[in-house]
């Protein structure tokens, strides 16, 4: 998210006590918006929402890198297509929205919400539990999909960025814990992930994101920065490797779907040519869920190198 929407970064950043202001008022501005949402009936709150963004879309200097991503992805699609696809990705970052917001209302009425699909050897695993890295794309309901660790009572750890506004940082931590017991900070390291996996416990992370660092693997048929550090950790630590995906259903509805554990095709490799391999594997399922729903495909963020960086 960005560090400030109230006032221009340059001049908060001159003023200390404007920035301190801003931070503040923003955040409350954004709770009370929370609190608004989590009163509305699911339904209506994505309907609203989904709207909202499709509207503010158009004005969004985030639209730029979307165009960019869906050209590299979609290199055979028209103009057209490229602003339609935009400006509905916005709607879906409206739905996300609400589903991080009434992730608990969620999960309490998951019996008339959610609904499971598991590959024979995801329910294998699910049921007899263990040291899991879970992980999904910025796709659909990104959001509700850790919930089926919820259902199989997994231990959780998230992994998040954490916001550079502190104040929103509080407010994004509150809503996150819906999903998981523990909160581990992306810039924390490997330490307290591994110290998480030894333990037993679990992770949940979209891996989906153009790291600062990482190895570059193709996607969408070009090199891409790829976070393959936390594969490699799982690895060492024998945790399983899994996918899982969540799709929007009629009336506020949700379909889970897991993937068997992944493994490397050459499990005697190193742990970084594993790691690798295993990322491909990775990309491969995302590029297919991706060319299903290109709409719902939050890719707002630069996702491939500059041409000058590689």
């Amino acid at each position: 998210m960005p560090e400030f929407y109230l006032v221009p970064k340059e001049l908060a950043h001159k003023v200390p006590l404007l920035a301190r202001v801003a931070h503040r008022v923003e955040a409350f501005i954004f709770r009370s918006m929370f609190s608004l949402v989590r009163h509305l009936r699911l339904e209506t709150a994505l309907r609203i929402s989904g709207k909202l963004f499709y509207f503010m879309g158009r004005f969004s200097n985030k639209k730029a890198k979307a165009l960019a991503n869906l050209k590299i992805a979609f290199p055979d699609k028209s103009e057209q297509w490229y602003e339609e696809t935009a400006r509905e990705i916005f709607r879906s970052l409206g739905y996300a929205a609400v589903e991080l917001i009434k992730l608990d209302q969620i999960w309490e009425e998951r019996e008339q919400r959610i609904e499971y699909v598991l590959e024979p050897g995801a329910q294998r695993h699910m049921e007899n539990g263990g040291a899991t890295v879970f992980m999904t794309a910025h796709l659909g309901a990104w959001q509700v999909a850790p919930l089926i660790t919820r259902e199989y009572n997994f231990p959780i750890n998230i992994i998040y960025a954490p916001e550079s506004n502190p104040a929103m940082n509080e407010v994004m931590q509150n809503l996150r814990t819906a999903i998981g017991d523990k909160l581990i900070a992306a810039t924390a390291g490997p330490r307290p992930i591994m110290k998480a996996l030894n333990r037993g416990e679990s992770l949940v992370m979209a891996v989906d994101t153009r790291p600062d660092t990482g190895k570059l693997v193709p996607f969408f048929g070009k090199d891409a920065l790829a976070n393959t550090s936390v594969i490699g950790l799982g690895l060492r630590s024998k945790a399983a490797l899994v996918i899982a995906r969540a799709d929007r259903l009629p009336q506020g509805r949700y379909r889970i779907t897991m993937l068997d554990p992944i493994e490397a095709p050459d499990r005697e490799a190193d742990v970084k040519e594993q790691s690798i391999e295993i990322t491909r594997i990775i990309h491969g399922h995302f590029e297919q869920w991706i060319r299903q729903y290109p709409q719902q495909w939050i890719c707002l963020k630069r996702r491939w190198p500059k041409a000058h960086k590689l």
